[in-house]
């Protein structure tokens, strides 16, 4: 029986989802454009015109994945914390989605077989989404800067993308990560720092 071809924003989440489920079913390694196009009912010239490798379009369909399941990019979240602690916790258990949907096994997998080119790529998303992660630090920082939590200033970069590089440790270390060592996170580690580096002055 032959395939009906899909077009627009149809194929293309086709071919995210077929992506999706080689890797999950058969790794990186039997990720080809042959493979995708088969199973998303397309061909390959259609894929090939859309992405230079495999790699490429792995990571392209895990963003579009996390970007579904999160209604968006994290620095786009909605916070409604009363405090800078509820609005840190939001953000924390946000970003555990993202964590999730980035399937440690596939990022084992790619590392393990990486060219100088699909280096390059991927350093090019850590750096994209470093600074998604590092704008919604801003956000946070920004509304209790507006309570009177913190004092005016800037925190340094390294400070924004401790918590998600703290959590991304945990996962690739296969340690848990449930709301009690959010808090943790969020009221031992965090709250505590960003006070010590932006301290209001009292009159």
């Amino acid at each position: 029986m032959t395939k009906t071809r899909r077009r627009g924003a149809e194929l293309e989440a086709a071919i995210y989802q077929a992506t999706r489920d080689i890797l999950a079913q058969d790794g990186f390694t039997k990720l080809t454009f042959a493979n995708v196009a088969d199973l998303a009912g397309t061909s390959k010239p259609v894929i090939y015109r859309r992405w230079n490798s495999p790699l490429e379009l792995a990571l392209t369909a895990i963003q579009d994945k996390i970007k579904s399941d999160n209604h968006g990019q994290l620095d786009e979240l909605q916070l409604t914390g009363r405090n800078l602690s509820e609005d840190l916790f939001q953000i924390v258990t946000r970003f555990t989605v993202s964590i999730d949907t980035f399937n440690q096994a596939f990022v084992i997998t790619w590392f393990r077989n990486l060219t100088d080119a699909d280096s390059e790529q991927v350093q090019k998303l850590l750096h994209s989404v470093k600074t998604i992660d590092a704008h919604a630090i801003d956000r946070a920082i920004q509304r209790a800067q507006e309570r009177g939590e913190l004092a005016l200033g800037e925190l340094s970069m390294d400070l924004k993308l401790m918590p998600f590089d703290w959590l991304r440790y945990r996962i690739f270390a296969g340690e848990s990560i449930d709301e009690p060592v959010l808090r943790l996170l969020v009221d031992d580690l965090l709250v505590p720092a960003y006070q010590h580096a932006l301290t209001p002055t009292t009159n």
